[in-house]
């Protein structure tokens, strides 16, 4: 469960534990099929410095999009993006926001730290809003990357020592 930090006004920062390596999360944060594993319907990603990143959504009939630029890249301890809004979001048409997830080894895994800085300061209950989706994202974030991982560990033959 994402952990909750103090914030200042139109800052967002989040911090989950996963139990998957550095290299896990950092693939899934920056490649197209493992993004549409856990954070969209369809994506396209340049994951270089300059490269840009499409995320795609289907909500009923409507469809979304999501696009950002990469703006640092340092395998596997930081993906940092530059989002720019289409006018659908809370930004308004062509504003950014910059989001980094800064990926930390620890002893069982990792620990994510997201910061999300640029949006102009919103009124309480909208902000409340980006929050829980934040919550909600790392969640899904946390929930791949250890199903990923465990799938991918050798199996022991029963009776095996551990």
């Amino acid at each position: 469960m994402p952990a909750n930090a103090p914030t200042k006004e139109g800052v967002i920062q989040k911090r989950v534990l996963v139990c998957a390596s550095p290299d896990t999360v950092f693939r899934a944060l920056t490649e197209a099929g493992q993004l549409t594993e856990w954070f969209c319907d369809r994506a396209e990603a340049d994951a270089r410095v300059g490269g840009e990143l499409k995320a795609y959504w289907r909500c009923g009939k409507r469809g979304y999009q999501g696009r950002a630029l990469f703006r640092r890249l340092e395998p596997p301890c930081l993906v940092e993006l530059e989002w720019i809004d289409d006018g659908t979001g809370m930004l308004g048409k062509n504003q950014r926001h910059t989001l980094a997830y800064t990926i930390r080894r620890r002893k069982d895994g990792s620990e994510v730290l997201v910061y999300d800085e640029g949006y102009p300061p919103p009124d309480p209950e909208a902000m409340a809003v980006l929050e829980e989706g934040w919550i909600s994202v790392l969640r899904d974030l946390k929930d791949y990357c250890e199903t990923l991982e465990r799938s991918s560990r050798p199996k022991r033959p029963r009776g095996s020592p551990a």
